[in-house]
């Protein structure tokens, strides 16, 4: 595909569909404000509202304080007159919870002394909201805040009666006590009114602040979307190439690498029988260098398996280690370079679940780590691989007397190509393979090491 080609094909991108997301992303948050706003407008009227409800509650008290004392009918009209601004905002409550009667409540809102512009987001508010937590708990408050309201009435009436029949001297203690308890409920009920209003209000901000944040997320998402789906056509192909030629570098590593191992072993078993004076063991080598020629044969086969197997994913089984660590053991020790190693092996744990041709994998390239590195000036060399149980976890140490590693390359020694100083025998393939490995088996790998001393290599898998 030409780079014309690549431009129409990136013109192709839904570039509407980003549009209309973020159209109607813009239509969803200026709604979600607008009703917001509309919310919080209703829940200060509501406020305030509450505040001349209960100034004209309290107004009536010391009006008919003034009435119960003197007896003097313009105190009665003032109390009237007050009291009238709670009723009215009780005939709206009750108007609108018959789901009727628009206008009348209208009038009784006005009738509290709400403000005009008001009484549409009022009405809006208490219908819409009234049973939910925002209006409910406020809604049953002015509905007991009424029921003391009416006891008032009630209370004031008695009164009049009193003050027409002459008998009020005797009975005005008992009347201000009731006026007294009547006024502490109607205070409390006023601060719960409010008190739930401002929960809700604080609520709505809430609300709003994370409507706003869920919708500037959504349209940045989108348009993130869009670039990327743009980017993303830019560098498929050659992000495509570098994976293939990543697979391609593994693949001709893994064939170069661990072919070598029985080619060295088969060069080992010529050289022995070509000092061999006995012909009768001629066939045992031949028959050595046959099972070697059918290992390379399996792994050449295997190695094929594991780079398709790399696309699909870990097929995991159980693994007999013991088999398994005597097959690379096998592999390696008749290596010429192998010559004057001892190996052996401590079998801990026998069996594990995970994926025997990357274990494998890993094994081959540690094991043939340590005979590369070994310390030709040392008189007793050795390899030892041990399985043991650590927890909830099975490790396979592979561990050697050879050269060790400088603490400054601890590291770096599983990078790719990585090779130090004084390790210039590989490709610097081998140790970032064997990471790769592990980490889709989901286990780790660690090394400890002194230089001079010998190096101990641990792959730690799940039982």
């Amino acid at each position: 595909m030409n780079w014309i080609d690549k431009i129409k094909k990136i013109r192709s991108l839904p570039l509407v569909g980003l549009l209309i997301t973020i159209l109607l992303s813009s239509i969803f948050l200026i709604t979600i404000n607008y009703y917001s706003l509309r919310t919080m407008s209703a829940v200060r009227a509501y406020i305030n509202g509450e505040s001349n409800y209960s100034k004209g509650e309290k107004e009536a008290t010391i009006s008919l304080l003034y009435y119960l004392h003197s007896g003097e009918k313009n105190h009665w009209d003032n109390f009237k007159s007050y009291i009238d601004i709670p009723v009215g905002d009780s005939v709206a409550r009750n108007a609108l919870l018959s789901g009727g009667a628009r206008e009348r409540a209208r009038e009784g809102l006005l009738q509290g002394q709400n403000h005009e512009a008001d009484i549409d987001d009022m009405m809006w508010l208490f219908e819409n909201f009234q049973d939910i937590e925002l209006m409910e708990g406020a809604i049953d408050t002015w509905r007991q805040a009424d029921s003391v309201i009416n006891r008032k009435y009630v209370i004031a009436q008695e009164i009049q009666a009193s003050i027409n029949e002459g008998s009020i001297d005797s009975k005005r203690g008992a009347f201000l006590t009731r006026i007294n308890e009547n006024g502490k409920v109607l205070t409390e009920l006023e601060k719960e009114f409010s008190a739930n209003l401002g929960a809700g209000a604080r609520s709505i901000r809430t609300y709003l602040f994370y409507a706003n944040v869920i919708i500037v997320l959504l349209i940045l998402t989108s348009v993130s979307i869009y670039v990327l789906a743009f980017l993303r056509r830019l560098e498929l192909q050659n992000k495509q190439l570098q994976n293939a030629n990543k697979e391609l570098d593994r693949l001709a590593y893994g064939v170069s690498h661990d072919l070598r191992a029985p080619i060295h072993s088969m060069l080992g078993l010529v050289n022995v029988a070509r000092v061999e004076s006995d012909s009768s063991k001629f066939k045992s080598y031949l028959d050595m260098i046959q099972k070697t020629l059918n290992k390379q044969e399996r792994f050449i086969k295997e190695m094929i398996t594991i780079s398709k197997e790399n696309r699909l994913g870990v097929k995991k089984g159980i693994i007999e280690l013991d088999y398994l660590i005597d097959q690379v053991i096998g592999l390696h020790e008749h290596m010429p370079e192998a010559k004057g190693i001892k190996f052996s092996r401590k079998i801990g744990v026998h069996r594990v679940f995970s994926d025997s041709h990357r274990l494998e994998i890993v094994l081959n390239n540690l094991v043939s780590n340590a005979i590369k590195y070994h310390d030709p000036n040392k008189e007793k060399k050795k390899i030892e691989i041990i399985t043991r149980s650590e927890g909830d976890n099975v490790c396979i140490d592979v561990a050697d007397n050879g050269l060790g590693i400088e603490g400054r390359d601890k590291t770096k020694i599983f990078e790719m190509y990585y090779m130090s100083s004084d390790r210039k025998k590989g490709s610097g393939l081998g140790l970032f393979i064997v990471k790769e490995a592990i980490e889709k088996l989901q286990g780790k790998v660690e090394v400890k090491s002194v230089k001079g001393e010998g190096s101990t290599f641990t792959v730690v898998l799940n039982k």
